[in-house]
């Protein structure tokens, strides 16, 4: 299924003149706005003037993750604090301070309801969110699920809890983390229940990577099909980028968010499929805080040709899932 035909389906010409728009907006936008990016656009020489095709992105800095976690968030901030909406800490190895206008929770919102219906979740769907509500990205995934119109469970973190609801009341679709989920089984071990009982056929984890090895334990040991989304904490949201439900690699919300691939320690940009380089991200609809090429230190390779699924945008492979698994 597909929630927004127009957009996730465009044709290539039409997406990247979006892309070139969005990002002259946001290029402009942040020169006027960040005093973290008016330094690092003044060092690097670069101005609004310099973006007049996709391809000019490359003169841009490069942000390094360190970098960005020790800048002021204030710095980072484009507007005054009586215009954001949210204020979130996100992360686990690395933490980041995280603001959000309302238009930003909107766009956040919007993809993880594309994510959601991708993997068959609507309106008639249970789904249990294991999880704290603290982390801007469970609430983002909540506000889409009841957009949709599912019935959501919120079940905290608190194990002894869980399992109760998890026996007591059916659900469809688990929604958390390889950590969270594999703690629920352990806790179900201990009280002498048996995973697979629960009759769970979906689990959506929210990772900070794109492989996690637990993957294939959960899916062994409770019989269930895994789906990986991406929860950014350098952006601080989740559904940048989403396990195709063919299991084609990775989707990437090209409308919010543009991709490159670099070699790893260097700056110049990857243009052939299949070969591997770190992804470099850029929000292209962030207003409180936009971030422009992102090193997020994932090893990722690029997929060329249509998808099974329909959809156009493009898609990346994490190289050690890539062989017999994405044509």
């Amino acid at each position: 299924m597909i929630a927004n035909r127009k957009i996730e389906t465009m044709e290539r010409s039409q997406l990247e003149a979006l892309q070139l728009d969005a990002l002259k907006k946001r290029v402009k936008w942040a020169q006027e706005k960040s005093a973290f990016y008016q330094q690092a656009f003044k060092k690097a020489g670069v101005g609004p003037n310099d973006i007049q095709t996709l391809a000019d992105i490359q003169k841009l800095p490069l942000t390094e993750r360190s970098v960005l976690r020790e800048a002021s968030i204030f710095d980072l901030l484009t507007l005054p604090i009586s215009g954001v909406l949210r204020i979130s800490r996100q992360g686990d190895a690395e933490t980041f301070i995280k603001m959000y206008t309302n238009g930003d929770v909107a766009r956040q919102m919007e993809m993880m309801t594309r994510v959601l219906v991708a993997y068959g979740i609507n309106d008639t769907t249970v789904v249990g969110l294991l999880g704290e509500a603290s982390d801007s990205r469970l609430m983002d995934v909540q506000y889409a699920l009841e957009g949709i119109g599912a019935s959501v469970m919120l079940m905290g973190s608190n194990m002894d809890n869980i399992v109760e609801l998890m026996t007591s009341c059916h659900v469809d679709v688990l929604i958390s983390d390889f950590r969270l989920v594999t703690q629920f089984i352990v806790k179900l071990q201990a009280d002498g229940e048996n995973a697979q009982d629960l009759y769970l056929p979906t689990i959506v984890c929210l990772e900070e990577t794109l492989h996690n090895p637990m993957r294939a334990y959960l899916e062994r040991r409770m019989n269930v099909k895994t789906n990986t989304v991406y929860n950014s904490p350098g952006f601080g949201c989740a559904g940048i980028m989403y396990q195709c439900p063919e299991d084609k690699g990775f989707h990437i919300h090209e409308d919010y968010y543009y991709a490159e691939i670099v070699e790893f320690g260097g700056s110049q940009v990857i243009t052939e499929p299949h070969r591997v380089g770190e992804l470099v991200l850029t929000s292209l609809a962030n207003e409180a805080m936009p971030i422009f090429r992102l090193r997020t230190g994932h090893a990722v390779l690029r997929i060329d040709g249509e998808c099974n699924c329909g959809r156009t945008m493009m898609r990346v492979a994490e190289p050690t899932e890539y062989e017999g698994t994405v044509p």
